[in-house]
């Protein structure tokens, strides 16, 4: 079954070509003085990892990349890269508005235990000014992993055991008599198991709008 997600403006849950189209129809703002760009993030071997957010088109690519890290990726300061359908690399300073609506990028995070992100500008949008440059929109609903020695939730992976293609996924109690030590917690990310990548503490979690602080 393909992955839902929730909409962070309204709470909605869609999968994610209908939540392209309900944020475009439902959260579009034709009046809005800032004009961005819609942009999909997905893992691009793992699709059902996804995101969508606006930036303005007056931002960078570098700015796109410190979201990607924040969200998604960072764990030890790797180095990261965009490249383009060719698969040349394109400079992190590169403004979005040299882009064009259906432009398609991978981003490259750690050339060693590589994560690679595939971008789609989705489409042209505006927005009210925000306080911060990049606006999260929607993401996938977490996917949700069961213990391989006793089938209660998972809330680790033994990196080792994904290394060796095993099922690496464990419960705390198993976790803790488990053979190796390599244990990283389950993420919301296509990054989950590698490296030091421990997660985003939360920062990005789904919580129902009618409960944001005004």
């Amino acid at each position: 079954m393909p992955s839902q997600g929730n909409c962070y403006l309204c709470g909605k849950t869609l999968g994610k070509v209908a939540m392209k189209n309900h944020i475009l129809k439902a959260h579009g703002d034709a009046e809005g003085d800032q004009r961005c760009f819609l942009l999909k993030a997905e893992g691009l071997y793992d699709k059902d990892y996804w995101l969508y957010f606006d930036v303005p088109v007056s931002s960078n690519l570098s700015t796109v990349d410190q979201f990607l890290r924040n969200i998604w990726l960072e764990c030890c300061g790797h180095m990261s890269a965009f490249n383009g359908p060719g698969y040349e690399e394109i400079g992190k300073n590169k403004k979005l508005y040299n882009f064009s609506e259906g432009t398609q990028l991978v981003h490259e995070y750690d050339f060693g235990s590589t994560t690679e992100t595939k971008i789609t500008f989705v489409a042209e949008t505006r927005r009210t000014k925000q306080k911060n440059a990049v606006r999260l929109l929607a993401r996938n609903v977490p996917p949700e992993y069961s213990c391989s020695q006793c089938g209660r939730p998972a809330n680790f992976i033994c990196a080792e055991c994904m290394w060796e293609g095993d099922n690496p996924f464990y419960c705390e109690a198993c976790a803790e008599e488990h053979e190796h030590e390599m244990m990283l917690p389950v993420t919301n990310s296509p990054r989950m198991g590698v490296c030091g990548y421990e997660g985003e503490y939360d920062r990005f979690t789904f919580v129902k709008p009618e409960l944001l602080e005004k």
